[in-house]
């Protein structure tokens, strides 16, 4: 009787046991409505379509527990990310590079952030640096002007990502100011782009003078010396 008794609390608590399993909520599991809760202090459980979705709550205030819903700080995230879904939900990437927003139930990178300052929030708003960026970044400021990483280039923010807009092949290369960034065209290629018409520029190899026109530099002469870039007022060329 003792052995019969034994198995019977055994049993009695494994049914205990997997009862309780069963009741415990967690990602993936059933649920109604717009039910929402912490999961942990790191991860809310929001109901979408009867089915609990995991959230990281990246963010410093985490995930805490309100009346009627839960309080996840996801202003921390990565791109790819669930998300709550709010209109106005915004994040900045774990290493500060990029900005993202919520959209489809998932956070996308609206832009890259690689200038000093890099992605930082203002309340609810992503704040990034895109003064310096690479060929093919996401951006979200039509017209915006960045320098390359290696600063040989100007980029521009077009159709939503940078793409090249100047070259800077001059000594100073690439330059950011407080105005923007400013390229040093006196040293060019023919064919570079460039947007001062009558701008005279000296050839990379320093043989030849070049013109913009036509949104271009074009070959006027040729320098039987040599092109040279000089300090004097009012002659910044030289072609001997």
């Amino acid at each position: 009787m003792r052995v019969r008794s034994s198995v019977v609390v055994l049993a009695t608590a494994l049914v205990l046991l997997l009862v309780a399993g069963c009741g415990k909520k967690q990602a993936g599991g059933p649920c109604k409505g717009t039910e929402q809760l912490c999961a942990d202090k790191d991860t809310a459980l929001v109901c979408r379509t009867g089915t609990f979705s995991a959230i990281a709550c990246g963010g410093p205030m985490k995930c805490a527990k309100g009346t009627d819903h839960v309080s996840c700080d996801t202003s921390i995230a990565a791109a790819a990310a669930p998300c709550i879904g709010e209109d106005d939900e915004s994040a900045c990437s774990p290493d500060k590079q990029h900005a993202l927003a919520c959209r489809d139930g998932r956070f996308e990178e609206t832009s890259t952030c690689l200038g000093a300052n890099g992605c930082s929030m203002l309340g609810r708003t992503p704040s990034c640096d895109t003064s310096i960026a690479a060929k093919g970044n996401p951006c979200a400021r039509e017209g915006a002007m960045a320098c390359s990483q290696n600063k040989d280039q100007m980029l521009t923010c077009r159709g939503g990502h940078f793409e090249a807009h100047r070259f800077c092949r001059g000594k100073l290369g690439c330059v950011l100011k407080s105005e923007g960034p400013s390229c040093d065209e006196s040293l060019s290629q023919p064919g570079d782009p460039c947007g001062v018409a009558g701008q005279i520029v000296c050839s990379v190899d320093g043989k030849t003078e070049l013109v913009c026109q036509g949104g271009v530099f074009s070959k006027t002469r040729t320098c039987k010396t040599a092109c040279t870039i000089t300090s004097r007022p009012g002659r910044a060329i030289e072609c001997n």
